[in-house]
């Protein structure tokens, strides 16, 4: 399992997610650059003229209470919403160009980690993290030893065959990561990951993550545990609710 580094050429899903013939160069991998955003919902600004910049093999948390943004800004990153001002380029991507038809590829270069598992039932733990490469229909070698080495580097090698519900809420999430990595993204966002979840399992879902981290990734997460910073975060950047 590995990371793709900016100068490995195509993205990982075989094309450019855009008309621009230099996107096969893949620059700026991993990082992500917000300089005087603002998004929100409709005419309502959530985020204001805020200005990021994230390296590429960054673990960044995004600390605040509910409501005060956090989600807003991991779907700006995602591609869900797009800024009303400023400039905001993820992965090497400018947002506020990328075009409706190619956002659906561009979210094929991030790997994106929430709250619920959203795990299939009736399918095993390696099924789960095989169907999303083969419903993209992503140009991967060997997708199923590529969902194997995700399953063993978030630890669960031993438990690709089995059902969601015979995993506890731990493993179950990590094998929403492992689904998440399994395409070799550059950046992993996660909202909220661990907040279905107890001290044990959290413990178990934070080394997947360093996992990913410690093998070059970008990771950004949204947390409201305080005890996540100082355990895991390099950095730490802080949202406060908008004054009414």
């Amino acid at each position: 399992m590995f990371v793709p580094s900016r100068a490995q050429g195509s993205p990982p899903y075989g094309g450019p997610a855009w008309d621009d013939e230099r996107a096969e160069e893949a620059v700026g991998r991993g990082k992500i650059q917000l300089s005087d955003v603002t998004v929100g919902y409709g005419d309502g600004a959530v985020l204001e003229n805020l200005s990021l910049d994230v390296e590429r093999g960054d673990f960044l948390c995004v600390e605040g209470p509910s409501g005060a943004g956090k989600t807003t800004l991991l779907r700006l990153l995602y591609g869900s919403l797009l800024p009303t001002t400023g400039l905001a380029v993820v992965d090497g991507v400018d947002l506020a160009s990328l075009r409706p038809r190619h956002v659906s590829r561009f979210r094929r270069r991030l790997g994106c980690v929430f709250q619920s598992y959203e795990l299939l039932p009736h399918l095993t733990a390696r099924e789960n993290v095989l169907l999303p490469l083969q419903l993209a229909q992503m140009a991967i070698d060997e997708p199923d030893e590529r969902a194997d080495q995700a399953l063993e580097m978030v630890g669960l090698g031993d438990k690709a065959g089995s059902l969601p519900a015979e995993l506890s809420g731990g493993q179950q999430q990590r094998v929403a990561i492992a689904r998440a990595i399994a395409h070799e993204p550059a950046i992993l966002l996660a909202d909220e990951p661990t907040g279905n979840l107890d001290s044990v399992c959290t413990a178990d879902v934070m080394r997947a993550f360093r996992a990913f981290h410690h093998e070059g990734g970008t990771v950004v997460m949204a947390t409201h545990d305080e005890s996540l910073l100082n355990a895991y975060a390099e950095r730490v950047i802080r949202i406060s609710p908008r004054a009414a």
